[in-house]
């Protein structure tokens, strides 16, 4: 594997490198305490990056959090970016079930000298163990900001799911969702990343036709799930069933035999340049060449066990979480997103179940950005930084 190069990070940002028992993580970090002034503590806040993204993605919001009095850290989570020690676990994925990857955070929590965590944010995947944090460890955990994925709540008593049938679960008896959208000529993004070509595919990009390989086809994804692409028109889906699944752009519900470069380069060959240069105000050629050298560096694969992980048949990965069958987020928790973000409701019916206190026992506020979509600590960092601050000086 490559060296790194160096990140083009603000002076008030710094990376280093963490050893704890599972991992060597890589945290960008501000606001970090001086063990030479009078203030040697200060509240730690940890931000969780989604996929494909990096610690890199909180860029815009550590400093914000620092001006406030706070720590925070952003780490590449396993499988990401400059984060090492989880290689020669590619292939048994339970180093990448649920509950690891909780074990992971709250090993580097105490690598960092605390123990407590005032809040724990995640976006996207990393919205996924930062729920988890919450339901499986609310002493250290003391609230929780979900970004783009809702959470929908742990398995419960007598609660039956097809694990084929993805976050929604549709069920003993109902329909078979993949076989009746490959009908419709689609698939679903999580089971394409789950298939051993993906990581292949997305290194290779789209080609010439597509703007350029890796380069093109993160620009394009980028792009297309941004508040920037005037295709993103969310809305409510009644349910987990192909008819309502078909709704949802390539880049979620795929062409049944296109790669994801392939799926968006469709929805970019309309695209206009004006388009394009909208999404460089809030992701610059320079910020896209970090994540254009990560990814060309590590490949995707570790990021993609995420996904494997989640989709494996039978449950053979996810049944770690089964003890905690029933259990809310009770901590404070809110949730934030763009209004243009189709994420938020991709698992029909988990953002109702946030707000009507089904999984979450101290919900205290949702946030819905205009104009933003998917990527909401990129394009519009002070108002998710706003979001966190108002839950953890109200603690």
């Amino acid at each position: 594997m490559e060296p790194p190069k160096p990140l083009p990070l603000p002076k008030t940002i710094t990376s280093r490198i963490i050893k704890t028992r599972s991992l060597k993580t890589h945290i960008l970090e501000a606001g970090a305490p001086n063990p030479t002034s009078n203030q040697k503590t200060r509240p730690l806040i940890l931000l969780l990056h989604g996929f494909p993204e990096l610690s890199f993605s909180w860029r815009r919001v550590l400093p914000l959090l620092a001006e406030q009095g706070y720590h925070a850290v952003a780490p590449d989570q396993r499988g990401f970016g400059r984060t090492t020690g989880w290689e020669t676990a590619t292939e048994d994925l339970h180093a990448f079930s649920a509950t690891a990857l909780v074990r992971d955070i709250v090993l580097l929590v105490f690598a960092l000298g605390y123990t407590s965590v005032r809040c724990v944010v995640g976006h996207d995947c990393g919205a996924v163990t930062a729920a988890m944090c919450g339901v499986a460890r609310p002493d250290l955990f003391r609230s929780v900001v979900l970004l783009s994925h809702p959470f929908g709540g742990m398995l419960g008593s007598g609660d039956v799911r097809d694990v084929g049938d993805g976050d929604g679960g549709a069920g003993a008896g109902k329909e078979d969702v993949h076989s009746a959208l490959r009908a419709r000529g689609r698939k679903h993004y999580k089971w394409y990343y789950s298939t051993p070509s993906a990581s292949e595919d997305m290194l290779h990009g789209s080609g010439p036709e597509g703007g350029g390989g890796l380069h093109g086809f993160l620009r394009g994804y980028f792009h297309l799930k941004s508040g920037r692409w005037s295709g993103n028109r969310p809305r409510v889906l009644a349910g987990w069933c192909a008819d309502e699944l078909v709704q949802m752009p390539y880049y979620y519900v795929m062409p049944v035999d296109a790669t994801m470069p392939e799926a968006v380069e469709l929805h970019m060959r309309e695209e206009t340049e004006d388009g394009l240069r909208a999404s460089r105000e809030w992701l610059s050629d320079e910020e896209l060449a970090v994540y254009v050298e990560e990814f060309r560096r590590t490949g995707f694969q570790g990021a993609l066990n995420w996904y494997r992980v989640r989709t494996a048949e039978g449950g053979r990965y996810t049944w770690d979480t089964e003890v905690f069958a029933g259990r809310k987020i009770d901590v404070p928790c809110s949730f934030v997103s763009g209004k243009l973000d189709w994420g938020i409701y991709q698992e029909p019916g988990a953002l109702e179940k946030m707000k009507d206190g089904t999984v979450c026992g101290d919900f205290r506020e949702m946030v819905l950005l205009d104009g933003v979509g998917h990527w909401a600590p990129q394009e519009s960092p002070k108002e998710v930084a706003q979001a966190v601050l108002r839950l953890v000086d109200s603690l």
